[in-house]
């Protein structure tokens, strides 16, 4: 009982090793093929001592019941358990080749069964390369003997045992039962895997259905928490510009300046979450719009020169001759942001000496441009460690680096997944204490504008102050700050604290402009600057509506393609972006 015990953890050790249901399978064929004719030739060895079938047949008999035996012990305690198979599929192929060429009857029924059987195994144990070499190596001598004695009559030599009958016909039955029995063991094993799979398939469709839902959570979680977070920042930023604009006392502008860039740094990392959550939900589309790349260049250097001067860095730009007046059409808004990017991280990680921005034009055509667009820093540098994972999501180059300067870590993701929208690589050469280098390429179709015809009115001839503005916004403290920013260019609204009322108030007394919060109860903007645009009577100019929202899902991609919106901004909003649009409707 211990023997057979020990055996059998020997086995179940064999079969613990590998993962997979198939693979146990032939390994239980292999086993159990071993066994079998361990058991056969055992049987037919003592029967030959006992009936006298002479010396040759015991001996050939003895041999393979040897190597039979010995193949069992290769398996169970030599691994790979391949070994074992190839010795016992060649051991299969020696008897067939001694059993042909010994046996007056040649090639027999037996001989077949075994030729089916190491067809059988070789492919079922070992594969379909080994399968196919055993096969032609069994069936190629196998039909030269069938050819060689019907065709041309011809016997070796060394073909003089007789078969006896009984053992034939007892080695044919049990051939028989074995090829069934492979059979059967191998399919049986691929039912299962087919049903583990088809389990395995459901769980996991379950399991993505549960993801996409966390996904859509977790998105509806960041917008909702967008709009909460902006309201109140929206009051922050927007106070500080008022103040900023009425109080002309120097000692309060120092204050004024951090509040504001405490607010406007908090929003800026809300940005960042919020866009690589966009981004990893695959719901970042490019708009194509027409622009002039060397202004979009121009406008970057110009937004943070004053921040490289205030660090003593020395920013410079160096644009390519060739983009002078080039206009091109692309996503000027994510282009941007990705420069954007690249130069404040240049900014917030060099401490002192130089910033470049600089572009190169690699390839022109009537058609197109290729632009290389490259900035480079003389800061911190990336360690050689860290590199390979500077643009994973939250990812800095150390805890000391996070606290001293700062930021969420999705900076660069950011970049780089924008970057490869556009169909361009980022690609980055840095070394610890002496600076990066982050450069991309990217083509832009060239469009070629018609010349506008100037016009003998001028849009300022209007002044700003005579608009008649009506603010629809729910929140009291957004309220209070647009009014007091319209207070400035001499601008008294009207307020409206839901859609309804909004449409109310068009419907009672003409209006320029409408300044139309989305989130409000009772009917929301959407709702409400329809119903306004549908109520225009024939021939009058409608009103402008312009959506004021802290959502960021229902931004650019939804306001801009909503027809009854004339213009969006996002809160917070800075006082010079609202009396630009505002322009627009004098």
């Amino acid at each position: 009982m211990k023997i057979s015990r020990y055996f059998r953890d020997r086995y179940n050790q064999i079969l613990a090793r590998e993962p997979e249901m198939l693979t146990k399978a032939r390994i239980r064929i292999l086993a159990q093929a071993i066994i079998a004719f361990i058991f056969l030739f055992g049987f037919l060895f003592i029967y030959s001592l006992v009936a006298g079938w002479g010396i040759l047949i015991n001996t050939r008999l003895g041999i393979f019941l040897s190597i039979f035996i010995a193949t069992l012990a290769l398996f169970l305690f030599k691994q790979p358990w391949t070994r074992a198979g190839h010795v016992f599929l060649a051991c299969f192929t020696i008897l067939i080749w001694s059993g042909a060429l010994l046996s007056r009857q040649g090639v027999t029924l037996v001989t077949i069964q075994y030729t089916l059987l190491i067809i059988t195994g070789g492919y079922y144990i070992l594969g379909a390369r080994w399968g196919l070499i055993y096969s032609l190596a069994n069936l190629i001598p196998v039909i030269a003997l069938v050819i060689t004695e019907h065709l041309f009559n011809y016997r070796f030599p060394s073909q003089q045992l007789t078969t006896k009958p009984y053992a034939f016909v007892f080695v044919l039955v049990f051939n028989f039962i074995l090829l069934v029995f492979i059979h059967y063991n191998f399919f049986r094993a691929f039912k299962r895997t087919n049903r583990t799979e088809r389990r395995l398939k459901a769980d996991l469709q379950l399991a993505l259905t549960a993801a996409q839902e966390l996904a859509a959570a977790k998105t509806n979680f960041l917008s909702t928490m967008s709009h909460e977070l902006r309201t109140p920042l929206n009051a922050v930023i927007g106070m500080s510009n008022i103040l900023a604009m009425e109080n002309k006392q120097p000692e309060q502008k120092e204050n004024l300046d951090i509040l504001r860039f405490s607010a406007e740094n908090l929003m800026a990392i809300i940005n960042d979450i919020l866009d690589f959550n966009k981004i990893d939900a695959g719901q970042v589309q490019l708009e194509q719009n027409d622009f002039r790349l060397d202004d979009l260049l121009k406008n970057v250097y110009g937004a943070f020169r004053s921040k490289a001067i205030a660090k003593s860095l020395d920013f410079s730009y160096l644009p390519d001759p060739q983009l002078h007046g080039v206009t091109v059409s692309g996503d000027q808004s994510r282009l941007t942001q990705v420069l954007f990017n690249l130069v404040e991280n240049a900014l917030r990680y060099t401490p002192s000496g130089y910033i470049r921005l600089q572009t190169r034009v690699s390839l022109k055509t009537e058609e197109g441009i290729r632009v290389l667009f490259r900035v480079e820093d003389s800061g911190i540098g990336i360690p050689q460690d860290k590199q390979e994972h500077i643009f994973d999501p939250f990812v800095q180059v150390s805890a000391k680096t996070s606290r001293q300067y700062h930021g969420a870590g999705l900076g660069l993701t950011i970049v780089s997944r924008l970057v490869a929208l556009h169909g361009g690589v980022l690609i980055f050469a840095s070394e610890e204490g002496k600076g990066s280098t982050f450069s991309f390429g990217l083509s832009f179709p060239i469009v070629y504008p018609e010349p506008v015809p100037v016009s003998g009115v001028s849009g300022d001839d209007r002044g700003i102050d005579t608009l008649r503005v009506l603010i629809a916004e729910d929140n009291e403290v957004n309220v209070l700050v647009m009014k007091k920013i319209l207070k400035n260019w001499n601008i008294q609204p009207d307020v409206a604290v839901n859609g309804q009322e909004a449409v109310d108030a068009c419907r009672q007394k003409v209006y320029d402009v409408v300044l139309m919060d989305i989130n409000m109860p009772v009917m929301d903007g959407f709702e409400a600057a329809k119903l306004i645009k549908e109520s225009t009577p024939p021939g009058k100019v409608p009103v402008r509506i312009i959506a004021v929202t802290a959502s960021v899902d229902a931004a650019a991609e939804q306001l801009g393609g909503y027809r009854y919106l004339d213009d969006y901004m996002l809160k917070p909003f800075r006082p010079e972006s609202l009396k630009e649009k505002l322009l627009l409707a004098c």
